[in-house]
Order: C-alpha cells, then structure tokens, then sequence
C-alpha cells in the first residue's frame, strides 16, 4: 500500500470517529456512504503514470481513480481529455476530445481511447485522426494502436492518408518510425486530386502502397489504374513524388483514352506541366492506328503528342507518314505536323503537306503550311485546304484546283468548290480558265450546270482565239450566246485600240461592242482617255466620239467643249476654255486653247487660274505635267496660301510634295514677313525654306539679311549663312548684328504673330546698341529678356557721351542691354580712354554697371590710371569721378613724387589707406 492511499485510510478513520463522537446521543440513523475522495487541482504519479487533472476521484471500494480534465504523461506520450479512468489493473481509459502526441511528432485525435499498462499500447476503435506535421502527412481510421512513442501505428477500417498532394482510402495503415514509411495494405484509392497548378484531377485505385516520409516517395508494385481528367493509365510499377508530383510508371504500361488503347514503356513526369510517354508508342480504337518513337502530354493545353517517325493507317486504307502527331483531348482534333513533308496515301488520293488537321467527329480535313494534293480527276497546291467529303465542298486558300477531265483550272487567295454543280467561287486574286476563255477578278463566281460565269468585282477577261481583252468593274458572260455584258465602267483592250465606257454589250461573235454612256476612247498606252456621252466601237476599226469631252489622264479630268485628238500624233487640241481636276489631291484650274500629249502627259495652255486643297495659283502660261504632279508656272506667276504668297516670272509646285521652286527672282509675304530672294525653294508642308542672297523684312522694321537662308517658316527658326547682317529691336532702341552665321529663333505672341526670342551668331558676331558694340566668335541676344551672352574672344566697346570709349575683352560676357549691365568671367582686361586719360584694368571676374558708371573688378586685379598701379583682390572703379576703392591685399605703387602719392592714397579709400601688402 503506498504513503497515498494510507493518508487517506487514516483522514477517512479520523472523520468517523469525530462523526461519531458529535453525535453520540443523537439518537438518528446513519446511513452508509460510498467510499470516494475528490481532490481538485491534483497531481498523480504512481505506477509509472504521471497525471494532472482539474479534479481526481477515488473510489476505495473499486480502486479506481477518475480525472476531469485530465492530462497524463506515460512512457514518452502525452495525452489530455475530459474524462479520464485508471482501473484496477492500472490501464488508463480516455473519453471525449482526447488528443495524444508523441515524442517523434505524431499527434492524434480521438472521443475514446485506452492505453494498455500491460501492453503499453494506445488504442481506440471510435474513430481516431493522427497528424505528423513535421513530415506532412495525415492518417486516419476507425481502429487505431499504437505503443506510446508511437513508433509503430496500426490503424485499419476507412482508413484516409493524406499529405500535401494526395488524398487514399484503404483498408490498413501501417507506420514505423524507424523508417518513416507508411504501409497502405489492401485495396486503395486515390480520390480525386487536383495535381499540378491547372492540370486536372488525379484519381485512382490501388492494391498495397508504401509511403516514404524521408523521401516523400509514394510507390507500390502491384498492378494498379490511374484515372487522369478521363484519361486511364495502366502499369504494374508505380513511384510517386508527393513533394515535387514528379512519378513514374513502369511494367506493362498503357493508356486508355478517347477510345483508344496506347501502349508505351513507362510514363513520367518531373511535375511540370508535362507527362512524357517514353519508348515505342503504338495505340489504336479499332479503325485508326498510330505508332510513334515517344510523346508527351501537356496537362496545360491537353494535348497529347506522339513524336519521331509517327505512322498512321486506317481500316479504309490509308497510310500517313509524319514527324510528329498532336492530339487534342478536348476538341478531339488530330494533328499531324512534319519538318519537310507529312505523306497521305488512300486507295483514291495522295496527299504531301506540311501540316495537316483532322477533326474526327465531323471528318473534316485541313491542311496548312503548304501541301500537294493528286487524284485521278482533280490536282491541288496551295498554302492550305479544307474538305468535308460528306457533301464534296471545299476550299483552298492561296492555291488552285485543277480538274483533269473538264480542263478546268481555278486559283486564288481562296477558291470554293462543289464537286456536285461544277461550280466554284474564286475570291482574291481570283484567276479562272477552260478551253475558251480567262477569267481575272477578285471574285469569279462560275456556275457551270447553269451556263453563267458572274464577274461582281473588277474583272479581266481574255479570249483565247482573238487574244483581246475586256477589263471592267462588274460582268456577265453567258457561255452558250457569247455575248459579253459590263455593267459600270469597262475597259476593252484590241489589237490597235483601246476603248472604256458604262455598260458594255459586246457580241463575241460580230466583234461589235455598244456602249451606253460616256464612250472613251484611249491611246495606245491606255493612259489617256477622251470621253462622250455614248458610242460605238468596233475592233480595231473605229470608235463613235459624240457629245462633250471630258479628258482624263492619271489623276486628272479635264471638260472642254471640243476636241480634236490626233491618235497618231498623239496630241488632243482643246480650243476655248478648259477646266480641270485632279481628283487626288483636290486640285482644280481653268486655261484656253490648250494641247494635250498624251505620250509626254503634258497639258499647256493660257490665262491659267487654279487651286488645291490650300494654294491658289495663277500664271499667264502654264505647263502641267499630270503623271508627276508638276506645274511651271511661267509670267506673273503666283502661289498663295492662307500664311504665304510666292510669287516670281517663273514658279515650280509640285502638289505630289507641295514644295515650290523659284529659279528665279522671287517674293515671299509670309503673316508679318517679306522675304526677298534671288532663288530659293520652300516646301509647303513643312514651310521649309532654303533661298540664295535672302532678305527678310519685319512690319517691325526688323531685318535678317545673308547670303543663304536655311529653316521653317511656321516657327521661324531660321539660319542665315554667309554676309550675315540684320536689326531688332528692344523697346523701341534699334539693335544690330552681323556674322558669318546666324540662327534665328521665334516664338508666337497671344496674337498668334511670331516675334524674335533668341538669335545666335556666330563667327565674327557683332552687336551694336547705341553706345554699345560686341564682339565676340559667339554672341546670343534675347530682345524679350534683353539678354546678351557672350563667349570665345568677346569684346565689349562702350562709348560714353563724352566721347571715352571703354574696350572690355574677355573668355566670356554675360549682359542685360536694358539695364547696361555686363557680367564678365575669364581673363578680364578693360581699357578706358579719355581725352586726356587711359585706364587699363585686369582681373579674373568683373561687372559693369554702364548706367552707374560702375566698373566692379573681383580677383586678381590690377589697375593702371596712369598716375598708380593699383593691386588688390577686389576694386570698384567709377567711370564719372575716375577714383579706385580697392580690398583685400591692396597694393599701390605711385609714379609721381611721394607726398603726392600719400594725397592720392588718401583719396582712394580712407577706410583702405595701408599701402602695403596684409
């Protein structure tokens, strides 16, 4: 008996004798009690049990103990519930929310369990959920033992392993800790999984599986079946990788899908988004049969693809040769694709393409990336072609069709067909020829069992015999009467003619052709035509001119009264007036009495006056040359716009580029400009402008002058190149320049009119204000900031009213001409002269201050007036009373006596009176 229980022997002995000696002379009856002690808060460690619970009870009689909230430690296990009972034979029941953890990781959870003293084992039968988080995986089932370290864990009926990836039902589940791997015994299956990102649900039925938590490796080698998105793969050795979903099928290994049965080698994958299927591959669904080196499955597009040496048959007798086969599991398309050529053969056909589609449930055939087809009656080429030979139509898309037997050849961008009515639909570059004639259009609709051949679009058609041909925008031939009909505009090309019109009725058999309205008639080139109202022509023979002219040529259509065209001289007279049009460019004009070549495509005449989208034009003489969009204009010529007029003795314009050409003398009135040239060209569109011994005049008086000016009129940037010469002005003062080269900038105001901003001159630049001249072999002024900046050799000459003229040189200037006030920086040296006085000064920086007739010099300076030599790090110098304040390190070297040098030191700056240097 331990100290525990003889405690409570001797407190429950006590109690009885207390009980009984207080109520000795009562004379009620007391009535016997179970023997039971609760302690709260209790603490047990005995038989190898170590137990804390919220409250304990002991039965005396029974020897058992009860915990409520118990938890209890035991051989390396730890295990907590709401009820827990250690018996007489010392084993231990739990009940309700028991959860139990091992020392190697296992956690598990159950509403009933019994740990065995004797055995020292777990065990449940209600249900019991045990979770290794460490290695990822979750085993569940109703039966469940295991010993208290939980090194080895049986668990049998429903059971459920779990990890990451994968979900089995089994019968038994076997794990040891040694070496971590769970044996799942029995029959197995794997529920439906999704595995990879995207690619579908896994599932399956298994017999005996292991599973490796060090390796994470899932394997058995009993003959099992694996259901992928429908697709059922077959084979007697199995390893999965939970982690990486990498596995590998081996052993007698197939797929079944789609109807078909595919056998292979092994299948694997590394867990990406592909299944390969490695070695021979053959499979078939009884009617089709297909063989392939190896294939690949991608669980992203699903499709299946055999590659290397593909062959195919069928039950009907065809053959395919191919280099890769790509099957797609949810469209149930097939396709074949070869690095040179994919071959079909059939008992009827022969086919060699490089890509070819067929979509088995409609029996649908497209072949694409160029391919040859041959049969006894018709031959194909072209880039792709589709057929249902269920109703025999077709089409090919830049290719041709050719039926032996009819002598029929059709070709296009896309050719329809039905072999049942003989017809075909040619469209894009339509082309279409029998024994008799050549049809060209963009759509050729012939109906052969109808006897019509349509032509809806801009059409040719050439006839063999008479080997003439017809050109028009709608047709329709009959093919039993020959006669010909045009609808719209026509062209008809003869031996030694050409003729056009609206609406042709052409008999092939008389060669006579009538035309309803608007007759033309061309030259030989067929470039130029003279139309009338209506008319008659007949090959090579005669043509019917009536009515009024309208000439066309290019772009041009010309309207005179009369005509009179000369086919062998190939010229047309116009007397009177004539009004043009380029259809084009929107272009018109009116002239009289003018000639037309029609092999120069040139059109003169007089009084010339015209127009375009934006120009106006005129000149006495003009010569319009129509295929190039070239006019000479020639005496009193003009070119006007809404910012410009050119105009000159003579003008080119091209309206096909819109610049206009002076060879000659010309004016420019562009906005608030003249400008004034000896020739020059200036492109219209971008107002580009480049001229010799320019001018360019301001209603400001402002004035740009050289010998050549270079840049855009619509911003007025400009240079100006050569003898450069030129004036602004800046608040009425003028100011002028001159150089070699100058570049003017402009800017628009808020009344949309340019005025200058900025000009840069360059090489031997002067400018001239006033009083003020600078040099320098680069100057830039802005009037608007009144600037002027300065730099490589500049000089600044300043002459005051007086008549001194000071000379600034320095490495570079930087001024305000409203404010007179010069900023200068490197090698400074000025020198000022008056009548009876010169000053020279260095220094490194200097300001000149004209309007307080202050000189600033910083750095280094030094000062000569004549009467000293002044040294200092800084000094001011005024130009009105000619007296020097200098500082820091001043020195003065006198040259007159030395009582007048003290007077004249005293004079410089009586807060700066130390001659000597600091």
């Amino acid at each position: 008996m331990n100290k525990k229980k003889l405690a409570y022997k001797i407190v429950i002995a006590a109690l009885l004798v207390l009980g009984y000696l207080n109520y000795f002379g009562d004379e009620k009856k007391v009535e016997k009690k179970d023997e039971v002690i609760e302690t709260t808060g209790a603490v047990y460690d005995t038989d190898g049990y170590h137990i804390e619970a919220d409250k304990q009870k002991d039965f005396l009689k029974t020897d058992e103990t009860m915990f409520e909230k118990a938890k209890a430690i035991l051989n390396g296990m730890t295990l907590t519930g709401d009820n827990a009972l250690l018996d007489a034979g010392k084993n231990l029941l739990l009940k309700t929310n028991i959860f139990g953890k091992s020392l190697n990781g296992w956690e598990f959870e159950t509403q009933e369990a019994k740990y065995n003293k004797e055995k020292g084992e777990v065990e449940s039968n209600v249900g019991v959920k045990a979770i290794n988080k460490e290695e990822g995986i979750e085993i569940s089932g109703k039966n469940f033992k295991s010993d208290t370290k939980m090194e080895n864990v049986f668990l049998s009926g429903d059971v459920k392993f779990k990890t990451k990836n994968v979900t089995l039902s089994a019968e038994d589940a076997k794990y040891n800790d040694q070496d971590k791997i769970v044996n799942i015994e029995g029959n197995a299956f794997l529920s439906g999984t999704d595995f990879g990102d995207g690619s579908g649900i896994l599932s399956g039925d298994f017999k005996g599986l292991k599973y490796d938590t060090k390796t994470n490796l899932l394997t058995t080698s009993n003959s099992f079946m694996m259901d992928y998105n429908g697709i059922k793969l077959y084979g007697d050795d199995l390893v999965l990788n939970d982690k990486t979903e990498a596995f590998k099928i081996s052993k007698n290994v197939y797929i079944l899908a789609d109807g078909y049965r595919i056998n292979m080698e092994s299948i694997t994958s590394d867990g990406g988004d592909n299944i390969n299927f490695n070695g021979k591959i053959d499979g078939t669904n009884g009617i089709y049969s297909f063989k392939g080196n190896d294939g690949v499955y991608n669980k992203i597009t699903k499709k299946f693809v055999v590659k290397g040496d593909v062959q195919g048959s069928d039950t009907s007798g065809g053959k395919l040769l191919a280099d890769m086969a790509i099957y797609s599991t949810d469209t149930k398309e097939l396709e074949l694709i070869g690095d040179k050529n994919i071959e079909y053969t059939s008992p009827e056909n022969k086919i060699l393409t490089k890509n070819l589609i067929y979509l088995t449930q409609t029996g649908e055939l497209y072949l694409k990336d160029g391919y040859t087809y041959f049969s006894e009656k018709y031959e194909s080429k072209g880039q792709s072609f589709f057929y249902n030979k269920n109703t025999g139509k077709g089409y090919v898309i830049k290719g041709n069709i050719k039926n032996l037997l009819d002598n029929q050849y059709a070709s296009g961008d896309r050719v329809d067909f039905d072999r049942e009515e003989d017809s075909y639909l040619v469209q894009g570059n339509a082309y279409f020829e029998d024994s008799d004639y050549i049809f060209e259009s963009q759509k050729i609709d012939y109906l052969g069992k109808k006897g019509y051949v349509y032509l809806p679009e801009k059409y040719t058609l050439k006839r063999r015999k008479d080997k003439d041909t017809f050109e028009g925008l709608k047709g329709e031939y009959n093919l039993t009467t020959e006669v010909f009909k045009s609808f719209g505009a026509f062209k008809y090309v003869g031996k030694d003619n050409i003729i056009e019109g609206v609406n042709l009725d052409f008999n092939q058999k008389t060669g006579i052709g009538n035309v309803e309205k608007d007759l033309v008639a061309f030259d030989k080139k067929g470039e130029t035509k003279i139309v009338s109202s209506t008319g008659e022509f007949k090959q090579n023979e005669f043509v019917k001119v009536k009515d009024k002219l309208v000439l066309t040529s290019g772009d041009i259509v010309a309207n005179a009264n009369s005509a009179d065209y000369e086919i062998k001289e190939g010229k047309v007279f116009i007397p009177g007036e004539i009004t043009f049009e380029d259809t084009v460019k929107k272009s018109s004009g009116k002239m009289y009495n003018g000639v037309y070549q029609t092999d120069k495509k040139i059109l003169t005449g007089e009084n010339f006056t015209g127009k375009d989208m934006k120009n106006a034009l005129k000149s006495d003489i003009i010569k319009y040359f129509t295929n190039e969009g070239n006019i000479i204009l020639e005496k009193n010529a003009e070119i006007k716009d809404e910012k410009s007029t050119i105009k000159g003795d003579q003008l080119e314009y091209n309206k096909n580029t819109e610049i206009a050409k002076s060879p000659k003398s010309f004016v420019i009135k562009y906005n608030e400009y003249d400008i004034y040239g000896q020739n020059g060209t200036l492109d219209k569109k971008t107002s580009h402008l480049t001229g010799k011994d320019v001018l360019i005049k301001s209603k400001l008086n402002e004035e740009f002058k050289g010998d050549s000016v270079d840049g855009t009129l619509d911003n007025m940037n400009l240079d100006f190149i050569g003898n450069v010469s030129g004036r602004i002005y800046q608040d009425g003062v003028p100011v002028n320049f001159k150089g070699d080269f100058v570049r003017a900038y402009f800017k628009k105001d808020n009344d949309d009119k340019n005025r200058i901003q900025r000009v840069e001159i360059r090489k031997n630049a002067v400018i001239e204000k006033e009083g003020t001249t600078l040099y320098s072999d680069y100057l830039e002024i802005q009037p608007e900031k009144k600037l002027v900046f300065g730099k490589d050799n500049t000089k600044a000459v300043l002459k005051d009213k007086d008549g001194t003229v000071t000379t600034v040189t320095s490495n570079m200037m930087n001024g305000n001409l409203n404010t007179e006030v010069i900023d200068l920086v490197g090698k400074v040296v000025i020198v000022r002269k008056s009548k009876d006085k010169t000053l020279n000064a260095t220094s490194t920086k200097a300001k000149i201050k004209n309007k307080e007739n202050l000189v600033e010099l910083r750095n280094n300076v030094y000062v000569d007036d004549g009467e000293s030599i002044i040294t200092a790090d800084e000094a001011d110098y005024n130009t009105k009373t000619n007296k020097v304040k200098a500082r820091g390190n001043v020195f003065v070297d006198y040259k007159a006596n030395e009582s007048k040098s003290i007077m004249n030191a005293n004079k410089i700056n009586s807060g700066y009176n130390k001659i000597l240097k600091k």
